[in-house]
């Protein structure tokens, strides 16, 4: 069932080679830290993360954003459903001194205290999310946000040709062989809602190839 998160990804991390391809694709690790630079450097150059920044990911997998964002805030928190992904995350990053991992229960973010974030991103996670549960963790992470704080979310983007050819290829599968974490994609007006009824404010949009990305700041008071 696709809203059973906790189990369609523990089922798919079994392995450290099932684990890389359901993240990135691949379980080429070069190609999988082109990508966790890729989206790194785009968080610092729009999104913002300074040194003194508490930093959750939503959704970490095995790590390949984190193991480059760690390196440029105070503290970490990679959170995700799946038992499995933590555990290769933690080996990717068992390098790093300022980081933590969070098991989800896959709709909210308990384990993570009210106002404790500087700033919460959530990549490539939500095209395997209902719209519902989408929405859940935009609300959670204005929770765990301080005033000021910001979040950063992404999917891929119905209204480009990469996005539309990545529809056409899942509507291809006949619909009783889609896997429950089968990609879904989003339209950016779609995200920016997401963000403008949770209460953030400054809502940037920025399409790209295949993704768009969406990030906004929680209100200073």
């Amino acid at each position: 069932m696709r809203s059973d998160y906790k189990q369609s990804w523990t089922t798919v991390s079994k392995t450290k080679s099932q684990a890389f391809k359901s993240v990135a694709a691949t379980d080429d690790e070069a190609e999988v830290e082109r990508s966790g630079q890729a989206t790194t450097q785009f968080l610092l150059e729009n999104v913002g993360i300074t040194s003194d920044d508490v930093v959750l990911e939503i959704g970490c997998g095995i790590g390949r954003a984190g193991k480059f964002v760690a390196r440029h805030c105070k503290r970490w928190i990679g959170a995700d459903v799946s038992p499995n992904m933590l555990k290769y995350a933690a080996e990717n990053l068992r390098q790093f001194h300022n980081v933590e991992f969070v098991e989800l229960t896959g709709y909210d973010l308990k384990p993570i205290a009210t106002g404790s974030i500087d700033v919460v991103y959530c990549t490539v996670v939500f095209p395997h999310l209902m719209q519902w549960d989408r929405y859940a963790y935009v609300e959670e992470a204005f929770r765990v946000l301080r005033g000021g704080g910001k979040l950063y979310v992404d999917a891929v983007n119905l209204c480009s040709d990469a996005g539309w050819k990545v529809f056409e290829a899942h509507r291809a599968i006949l619909p009783l062989e889609r896997v429950p974490e089968i990609g879904e994609c989003s339209t950016p007006q779609e995200l920016v809602e997401y963000l403008r009824r949770a209460g953030f404010e400054s809502i940037k949009s920025k399409p790209g190839d295949e993704l768009v990305a969406v990030w906004g700041q929680k209100p200073k008071s």
